[in-house]
Formats: C-alpha cells, structure tokens, sequence
C-alpha cells in the first residue's frame, strides 16, 4: 500500500469513530418516530432552492481563489474545475482530503507551479477562517446567549485569532520567526516536493498583493457574496422542514457546521453536521429530529451539487487517461 492509501485509512480510522460517537450524541435525543415525521415533511422546492445557493457558494469560491492565485481571467475553467473536485472529494473522502486534491487539480490542468497553488489555497482557506471568527464575534454580541452557547463561541474566537496572528507574525516577519515556520511546514511540504523557503517566498508574495489596491476590497465583498450563499443553503434547508425560523438561526447553524467540518469525520461530515445542527438549532427550540433532519438534507443536497459540478472534469480526466493508454 502506498503512503496515500496508508494516509486514507488513517483518517477512516480516526475519522469513523469520532463521527459515530456525534452521531450517537445527536441521536440519542432523537426518537425513530419524529425522525421519520420530519424527513416526510421536507419541501422538494426548498432544496432545490439550497442547491442553488450552493452552487453559487462554490462558484463564488473558485473566483476568490484565482484572484489570490493573481491568474488572469482566461484560467478561471481551471479554478472551477480544482474546487468543484475538491469540493466532491471532501464529501466522500476523510480528513478534508478535498484540499489536497484541489491543489493537485489546479496545478494539473492549468500548469500553474505547485508552490503558487498551494500558498493560494492556504490564504483561500486562512480567509474562510477569518469570516468564521468574524461571523462568530457578531453572533457573540447579537444573540441572547446562553452560558454554554457564549463559552462555545469564546473558544472558537480565541482558537481562530490566535491562528490568525500566528500566520500574520510568521508570514509577514522574518528572521527567527520565518526559521520557525519553515521548520515546521518542512514536513507537511515535503509530501509535495516543495522546499519551505519557496513555499514562504510565494506566500509573502501573495499576501503583500493581497493587500495592495481595490484587490482587498474586492475580496472582502466576494468573501461577504460567500458567506450569504452559505447562509441562504443553510436557511433553504432549515426551510424545507418547515421550520419557522430567522436568518440568525442561519447564521448560528453555518458557524457550528464550518468549526465542526476541522474536525476529524466520516467521508461526508457525518456525525459532525448531525450534532452541529442539534446543538445550534436547541437555542431555537428546534427539536433534535428535525435538527438532524436539517443536517442530513443539507448533507444530500452538497454531495449532489459536487457531484453534478465535479462529473464533467472528472469525464474529461477519464478520456484522457484512456486516449494516453491508446
């Protein structure tokens, strides 16, 4: 077995656990009989509308990349093609092995070199991190919280802006602090044939232009266009329950979901979608059937929308593959 497949089943090995214990913490709340009362209530309308915002939401998505991967416009086919395969691979493999195989995507099909591949992908995810925190922080001062509900959020707050000072410090310093960071990304590099002094000089290139200009404005808004898609497919899924709830709810379920999805799982965020959308949902008197119902809805709906989004790439590759062969 080569050293992907080993990686593979480590990740099912730490992955499928961790996803039955969620999975049983969400389901012990919940009896077979409202289960099945809800999944009957659901409204096919609805759905379609969430797999519309999703597709909306991931095409948003290879925008923002290519315009911090600064590659013009006619690339952008390979930067859709990279996050639509990415995003299946995420849904049906363990341990977000969707990042790695957009990064490999992107440099494939648009023969971009491998370090301005991976330090734009880095800085794509980096700033979904910081809509996270953001996101989090309004929520912390909108929402009349509960105890449990504000100790979760100031967890999720300090984890996320400790991240986020540590990668402006480390990237934008140099000296002692630029040793450090090449030290420890040395191993994690190694796996791509990347030498850390490449990696780091493509990132502090890319951020510096990042900061530059309208580029950063423009990014904020994609960002906001990002978060609004998400929310709106969390919001239609909420909806095709028939659950009568705000946007707010919205909000409150996509942080659980985004901070749940960094944790190890099952190919497909099983388990963790499940008890993500009952804890977030409880604050609004949801039940827990119908907040699993709501997760697995949301679930079908963006494999469906990957799948149908990655299939013609995927298509192409297989024909190429065969012609090489002939």
């Amino acid at each position: 077995m080569n050293k992907s497949g080993r990686r593979t089943w480590i990740m099912l090995a730490l992955g499928v656990p961790s996803s039955g214990f969620f999975l049983w913490l969400a389901l012990r709340q919940a009896d077979s009989k409202s289960l099945v009362r809800a999944f009957a209530a659901v409204d096919g309308r609805f759905v379609l509308a969430s797999a519309a915002a999703l597709v909306v939401g991931l095409t948003l998505r290879a925008v923002r990349w290519r315009m911090i991967a600064a590659a013009p416009r006619s690339a952008q086919r390979s930067f859709f093609q990279a996050t639509y395969i990415g995003a299946l691979s995420n849904m049906v493999l363990p341990g977000r092995v969707g990042e790695f195989a957009r990064i490999v995507t992107l440099a494939r099909v648009s023969g971009a070199r491998l370090a301005v591949s991976v330090a734009s992908a880095v800085i794509d995810r980096f700033i979904d991190v910081f809509v996270l925190i953001g996101t989090a922080v309004g929520l912390y001062f909108v929402l009349p919280l509960g105890a449990e509900l504000r100790r979760l959020l100031v967890v999720l707050m300090s984890g996320g802006a400790l991240i986020g000072a540590a990668l402006v410090v480390l990237v934008l310093s140099g000296g002692v602090w630029q040793a450090a960071l090449a030290r420890f990304a040395r191993r994690w590099l190694h796996r791509w044939g990347l030498r850390p002094d490449a990696f780091l000089g493509e990132l502090q290139t890319e951020i510096r232009h990042l900061l530059q200009g309208w580029l950063s404005l423009e990014l904020v808004l994609i960002a906001a266009l990002i978060l609004l898609a998400d929310c709106a497919a969390v919001m239609a899924s909420i909806w095709a329950l028939q659950l009568s709830l705000t946007f707010v709810a919205a909000l409150l379920l996509w942080v659980f979901l985004a901070a749940g999805s960094l944790l190890p799982s099952a190919p497909g965020y099983v388990g963790v979608y499940q008890v993500a959308a009952v804890w977030a949902l409880s604050f609004f008197g949801v039940s827990a059937a119908s907040a699993v119902a709501v997760a697995v809805v949301l679930q079908i709906t963006t494999l469906a929308v990957a799948f149908c989004l990655a299939a013609p790439s995927f298509w192409r590759f297989a024909r190429s593959a065969l012609a090489a062969r002939d």
